[in-house]
């Protein structure tokens, strides 16, 4: 072209007008205000968007600048020759490991043309300095040099942040996990430690904790000190510190050392049920001890005439009497109710060994009841792993406010449902939750949760919740929103008049995943054992009422706890004992991914509750079952009909399964036997518990027995056994769907004002763990 012509003059206008337009090669950023402040753990992002509006090709240059750490980076413009109107993006993903500032600098080039971006901060957020708390459990205040006594103590940090922790214990040589002052006066063997060192430091997780167990050993008389650090976020340290005095001692027997290892909540209340357990330890190296008998007390301050019932039981004190070898310990474990307000209430163990008397104490106020216009339900926490409640109204009912602080409309944050899990020698963890009205519903424990990103999601107890943080429970209108079994449940109506409340209870019917007291806080009589007393107690002060172990054995009923046991989810092992396992993990049924996701698998795996033939009827299908060998649908004969096992008429369509889940037919079979409108002859149950293999107190006697309720031919297991190994483990909690009789209870002792209540999980700390099996809860 004729650069003089009016057409080449028009080009070169069209081309600067254009340029003046737009950059020749522009720059956006998304989000236009940069990384938002990010927890640590956490991540956020941002992308940098190439254009090239020139005419012709353009081949892309890029370079970065950063300071601090956490960046990663996806870079698809360097090096790339992009056409006219071509985009390409750069990517900064940042994760930090640790609180404070970071930037980073994106400079691009093309055609030796070079553009410096403005610097980006990222800002993160780290675990405040008080996130990690820790405390040592088992140094005794007096330890002596002869006889030699060498003392175990463990030391436990816990992770109380919403955010992961890295850090360690000790210094940077990673040694010198316990440091002792003097030096010279005892040393620190280190026995275990899952604490992590300078040179191998560990994250805990949210609400997680570690251990270091150690074992003193004293040379010479005088008070020492002894203190652990944790060293977390290179910026922070947690110390903790415990304090003994050593002495020469009288060179004759050994004596023990009393320590309480499951203390009284910071503050309880009249009629509460407290579970109280004392240890005891022969700290002598190389000389046995045995011990008198263990006397246990509760006194007031100031004693007015407050009195507290005492429940203890041979089969949870194998101290009294013991000789304990050296090195050695026993515990004592007590239920204690006080009957009276106290400015404060001291528990004591008190026991005599090698001429000394030894003492092991615990203390808190005990407040009265009532002191609100609205219930108030105390949660307690004695498991040793974390527990987050789960609610669910009544159809048609909304739910409680679930929070003890503020509800927003995504929910309440999961931390308001959160119990984090005893610690030795600590008092547990507790939270109060007010309601004005609660109407046939349910509560349930929930153990192994984490966010998902769509979902606060639970290993066990899972529903689906309002947002990925909250702990609301959907409450209608999507899948999940009752909890999925296996799960321990546990029920109660609350009135919103005084002296009108309904019954309380602990199921088993859908399973278990954790052990859970439930007590009205009111005085018990010996007139009515069903009045305000504990469903699900380990301890019962009520003789008439049987003891919950929380220690199942389906074996009791002939049956094969593999087909039971309950594990984390995965891919079927087909296993067929424990022996086929290792680490820790045991034999037993699951689903094979998270959140119960069938088909269901037959797997070793980290144990976490168990479920029923009741569970198993909800899952007919082949296709629900991992492997034929162990469709336990098929197994226990739940699909097989009624018409095949027994010559009595349960209607259309029965099946064995109404029987084993006690689900009516079409002529009103499979129904109560505590009523006389039911069809009484093929009813579903029952048992007169009294002048049963597990005695307890019942109510009512059954109006009619179902003799194919005890006795099916050609089933694998009758209906009865289906629930005799739950009831035996529990004798107050619901074995199956009409067991009123044996697991209803009522406390409305105030006609002027409302009933509150107390929960415990793990009463007593008893877990349900099966013997030489890993917790995965």
């Amino acid at each position: 072209m004729n650069k003089n012509s009016p057409l080449f003059g028009l080009a070169l206008t069209g081309y600067l007008g254009l340029l003046n337009a737009a950059d020749p090669v522009s720059w956006s950023l998304n989000p236009a205000t940069g990384f938002t402040a990010t927890q640590v753990g956490q991540q956020s992002q941002v992308s940098y968007t190439l254009s090239n509006n020139l005419p012709f090709a353009v081949t892309m240059l890029t370079d970065y600048r950063f300071t601090g750490s956490g960046f990663s980076t996806f870079d698809s413009c360097k090096n790339k020759t992009l056409p006219p109107k071509g985009q390409c993006q750069v990517n900064f993903l940042f994760k930090p490991h640790s609180g404070g500032i970071s930037t980073v600098q994106l400079t691009y080039g093309y055609n030796r043309n070079q553009i410096a971006l403005p610097s980006l901060q990222a800002v993160a957020i780290g675990a405040p300095a008080n996130a990690v708390v820790g405390s040592i459990f088992g140094l005794p205040a007096v330890i002596t040099l002869t006889p030699l006594q060498q003392p175990d103590f463990v030391a436990t940090y816990s992770n109380s942040s919403d955010i992961p922790v890295t850090g360690y214990v000790g210094d940077t040589t990673s040694s010198n996990l316990f440091t002792i002052s003097p030096s010279s006066n005892a040393t620190v063997n280190i026995l275990s430690n899952t604490c992590g060192t300078f040179a191998a430091p560990i994250t805990l997780q949210p609400h997680q904790d570690c251990q270091i167990q150690g074992q003193l050993t004293p040379l010479a008389t005088g008070s020492i000190t002894l203190t652990s650090r944790f060293n977390f976020d290179s910026i922070h340290v947690s110390p903790i510190s415990a304090s003994s005095t050593i002495t020469q001692g009288g060179g004759g027997s050994c004596s023990v050392h009393g320590q309480t290892q499951l203390p009284l909540p910071t503050t309880t209340y009249q009629y509460a049920d407290n579970l109280v357990k004392f240890v005891f330890e022969n700290e002598c190296t190389a000389a046995s001890t045995t011990l008198g008998p263990v006397a246990i007390s509760a006194n007031f301050t100031p004693n007015t005439g407050q009195q507290a019932v005492i429940t203890a039981s041979a089969l949870y004190d194998n101290c009294s009497g013991k000789t304990l070898p050296p090195q050695g310990n026993c515990s004592v474990l007590v239920s204690v109710s006080p009957q009276n307000t106290a400015t404060q209430m001291t528990v004591s163990a008190t026991v005599t060994a090698g001429g000394v008397t030894s003492i092991a104490s615990t203390s808190a106020p005990v407040n009265a009841n009532n002191q609100t216009a609205n219930h108030t339900v105390h949660f307690i926490n004695q498991c040793p792993f974390n527990v987050w409640y789960g609610i669910a109204n009544g159809t048609g009912v909304s739910s409680p406010d679930p929070t003890p602080g503020s509800q927003s409309p995504q929910g309440a944050p999961a931390s308001s449902y959160f119990l984090a899990e005893q610690q030795n020698g600590q008092a547990p963890s507790k939270i109060d939750l007010s309601a004005s009205v609660y109407v046939n519903g349910a509560i349930w424990a929930r153990t192994g949760c984490a966010s998902n990103g769509s979902n606060f999601a639970c290993e066990t107890g899972m529903c689906n919740t309002l947002s990925p943080t909250s702990g609301t429970c959907v409450q209608s209108g999507q899948p999940l929103n009752q909890p999925v079994p296996p799960y321990t449940k546990f029920e109660f109506t609350l009135a919103s008049t005084p002296g009108g409340d309904g019954v309380y209870d602990v199921s088993l019917v859908n399973g278990f995943n954790v052990p859970v007291e439930i007590k009205g806080l009111g005085p018990v009589t010996s007139t009515n054992p069903f009045q305000c007393t504990g469903s699900g107690a380990v301890l019962q002060p009520n003789t008439q009422l049987g003891a919950c172990s929380w220690s199942f054995n389906p074996a009791f009923s002939g049956l094969s706890r593999f087909d039971f046991v309950w594990v984390n989810p995965g891919p079927s092992t087909n296993c067929t004992s424990d022996a086929d396992c290792s680490g820790g993990d045991v034999c037993g049924m699951a689903f094979s991914s998270s959140p119960a996701n069938a088909p269901i698998n037959r797997r070793c795996g980290r144990f976490i509750g168990y479920s029923t033939l009741a569970n198993y009827y909800g899952y007919p299908a082949t296709g629900q079952w991992g492997s034929p060998l162990f469709n336990l649908y098929s197994k226990y004969n739940i699909g097989t009909p009624m018409s095949n096992i027994s010559a009595q008429n349960y209607g259309t369509g029965a099946i064995f399964g109404n029987l084993l889940a006690c689900v009516q037919t079409s002529n009103n079979s499979a129904n109560t036997c505590y009523n006389s409108s039911s069809n009484l002859p093929t009813c579903c149950g029952c048992v007169d518990w009294e002048s049963s293999g597990v005695p307890t107190a019942t109510s009512s006697s059954c109006l009619g027995i179902n003799q194919d309720w005890t006795a099916t031919a050609g089933t694998t297991a009758t209906a009865k056994n289906a629930i005799l190994w739950l009831k035996n483990t529990c004798p107050t909690a619901y074995s199956y769907q009409f067991d009123d009789p044996s697991s209803s209870f009522t406390c409305n002792p105030s006609p002027i004002s409302k009933t509150d209540y107390q929960v415990t999980f793990c009463p007593g700390g008893q877990s349900g763990l099966p013997t030489g099996a890993v917790d995965g809860r």
